[in-house]
């Protein structure tokens, strides 16, 4: 436990220096059924924490769980690590390069452990995106180090507060397991509800000696909200062998308490003297215009013109301050089309992953957070 708190308090110190402009944690403190290999049951008190910072063109993530379980007296510590870069292009697509790491340490004196590199192209289309992927690393199954190969393709759409991802992950473990996992994943985050569904289906090598060697999982999850920064945790379903780490299957049910806390960048504090210089002039692109436009069936067109501009991006209330990419179209305009019911609503944009900003034309406001955003209206 005390790794854990120093290894966030860490990653915490270092977004916060670094400037990033989206900070989101959380703390999941609950219990849990679990029934491991389909022959060993048992329950746990556990607790999780998460972290999440975002510098527009970088994003870490990092993540752990201790379990105090019930038969034996048995505890566990599972964590992970996670970084990608992200570089920018004039030719309709971005690249990431990432790593990962992961591992876990039991009672019993057993370790595992996993560290990953890859790369992916991302081909953003509107709100969609397909994305194409490589990676490789080693791992360690408490027995022996070996190597691992993983391929991945994927498809993405936002819809304002809705997201749903459709991954095929071909896996090649010591060059002796062969397999391939499907997964489809929806999520939709709203003001008081979150609600996620994850179904999974495996095809190639099956593990018989770890047990429970399902060839298709799922769970759902849901967090009721009783405050903004306060909600109930409730989780269930299965999850297959994982045969890089050697980790049976199993089934679970959870119910716990979820703290979190985000903190969007307010746009007018900035600090002259962590501005590098900057050794040539470049042309910075500005934003000249933002107008929308309502259609047929609930739809509004939001439209940023921003000559030059190589990404632009919006997020807000409507989209849960998940960030959206917006599609370049004639003469130095941005658009992206979004159902939006008449009202007011929050929101800012930002230009080749740079800070947030109010939209040109729309009321600035002070938000719960006292970061600025702006007002926008749809009649």
């Amino acid at each position: 436990m005390a790794g854990f708190r120093g290894a966030f308090a860490a990653l915490l110190f270092v977004a916060q220096a670094g400037r990033a402009q989206r900070v989101e944690s959380t703390l999941d403190v609950g219990g849990a059924a679990l029934r491991y290999a389909d022959t060993l049951s048992t329950g746990a008190a556990t607790i999780t924490p998460h972290l999440l910072a975002d510098w527009g063109s970088a994003i870490v993530e990092a993540s752990g769980t201790f379990s105090q379980f019930t038969s034996g007296g048995g505890s566990s510590s599972q964590g992970t690590l996670s970084a990608s870069r992200f570089f920018f292009t004039d030719h309709g697509f971005f690249a990431e390069l990432g790593g990962f790491a992961g591992g876990s340490a039991h009672n019993d004196g057993t370790r595992t452990g996993e560290v990953i590199a890859n790369g992916r192209i991302h081909l953003p289309r509107h709100n969609k995106e397909v994305f194409l992927g490589l990676g490789a690393g080693r791992t360690w199954d408490a027995v022996a180090w070996r190597s691992v190969l993983l391929g991945e393709a994927g498809a993405s759409i936002d819809m304002g507060p809705s997201n749903a991802l459709f991954t095929i992950s071909p896996t090649i473990v010591n060059n002796s397991i062969k397999y391939a996992d499907t997964q489809a994943s929806l999520s939709r985050k709203g003001r008081s509800l979150d609600l996620g569904l994850v179904l999974g289906f495996r095809l190639g090598d099956q593990l018989t000696t770890l047990s429970a060697n399902v060839r298709a999982w799922g769970s759902v999850s849901a967090v009721v909200w009783m405050t903004p920064r306060i909600g109930l945790a409730l989780a269930g379903g299965n999850y297959p062998v994982d045969p890089t780490q050697g980790f049976p299957g199993g089934r679970f049910v959870s119910l716990g308490l979820r703290l979190a806390q985000g903190r969007r960048p307010n746009p007018a504090s900035v600090d002259s003297e962590l501005v590098a210089p900057v050794p040539e002039l470049k042309a910075v692109p500005v934003v000249s215009g933002f107008a929308t436009r309502r259609g047929a069936g609930g739809a509004v067109t939001v439209r940023v013109n921003a000559p030059g501009a190589r990404l632009v991006e919006i997020n807000g209330d409507f989209t849960s301050w998940t960030p959206i990419k917006l599609v370049p179209a004639e003469a130095g305009w941005w658009t992206s089309t979004l159902l939006l019911k008449r009202g007011k609503y929050q929101m800012n944009l930002r230009i080749d992953g740079g800070a947030w900003i109010v939209p040109p034309g729309l009321l600035s406001i002070i938000d719960e957070f006292g970061g600025t955003v702006g007002l926008l209206a749809i009649e």
